[in-house]
């Protein structure tokens, strides 16, 4: 009996036994649930992909990014339509749009100094333009002309306010875009200023030649030739001292010559050929 019972205790155990069929089933559905698990970053980065697609294709072919409207604010001179043409951005998607492309447009036209470009969805751009100040207005024999202090012609508009008036009728052909020597501004806002405070002269405008440089016409005397600004005292103080000369002998000029620091000269209003301008 009690081997019995050792025997009954020492045969092993039986596993149960499973069938091919349903191991292959449940490795199957682990394959599956694995396979499905490392497609899903797949499947979200290809919709992700296809959104971004979608959107980038809506956002290029909708007409509802098209620029509908362009403010221009600044101007004075400046025809708000001519700023408008100039960008070339009207009915144009606004996300395709350079800012500075447009601004560098912008500023080919002469009366800008410079403009700011603020694009604004979904369908605006706005212009902010500085214009070229005009420091006088240049009276050519092609037109009348404003010109700021860099010496650029940039508009044959009447000035937005009374500015220095030069005449010169016989320099080289004016057009808007062309260029004169800033240093004769220069020497014409020094002669403003100087003439009215050193000799009591207020001329109405100003007279410019290549050759004779400025000058000024006295209403009733003299025209005054100072050639450029330079060692104005100088030929302020020649000037006054011919006007003393000239008053004291009772004579009139017709041209009082101030080129030449050193040896300024007169020509009397008669056939009297030219004189020393030192009064004796």
């Amino acid at each position: 009996m009690r081997d019995q019972a050792v025997s009954s205790r020492r045969r092993p155990r039986r596993r149960p036994v499973r069938s091919a069929s349903s191991t292959g089933l449940r490795q199957g559905r682990r394959f599956s649930l694995r396979s499905i698990l490392r497609a899903i970053p797949t499947m979200v980065y290809l919709a992700v992909l296809i959104l971004a697609a979608w959107l980038l294709y809506y956002s290029i072919a909708s007409p509802y990014f098209a620029v509908r409207e362009i403010s221009v604010s600044g101007n004075k001179l400046l025809d708000a339509g001519q700023a408008r043409d100039a960008t070339g951005a009207l009915g144009q998607n606004v996300l395709l749009l350079n800012g500075q492309d447009i601004e560098q447009m912008l500023d080919r036209i002469s009366s800008v100094r410079s403009a700011r470009v603020t694009l604004a969805l979904p369908g605006r751009l706005d212009i902010d333009v500085t214009e070229r100040t005009p420091l006088v207005q240049w009276q050519a024999r092609e037109g009348s002309f404003l010109v700021d202090k860099d010496g650029v012609v940039f508009s044959r508009q009447d000035p937005p306010s009374p500015v220095t008036v030069v005449k010169s009728g016989d320099g080289p052909p004016m057009e808007v875009g062309a260029r004169i020597d800033p240093n004769i501004l220069e020497s014409i806002k020094t002669l403003e200023t100087a003439l009215p405070e050193q000799a009591g002269i207020r001329p109405p405008w100003f007279d410019y030649s290549p050759s004779n440089g400025i000058s000024v016409e006295v209403q009733g005397g003299p025209r005054i030739v100072f050639g450029d600004a330079s060692d104005l005292d100088t030929k302020i103080a020649a000037l006054g001292a011919i006007r003393k000369h000239l008053d004291a002998s009772k004579a009139q000029a017709a041209t009082i010559d101030l080129r030449f620091k050193d040896r300024p000269v007169y020509v009397l209003a008669s056939t009297a050929p030219a004189k020393s301008g030192q009064a004796r």
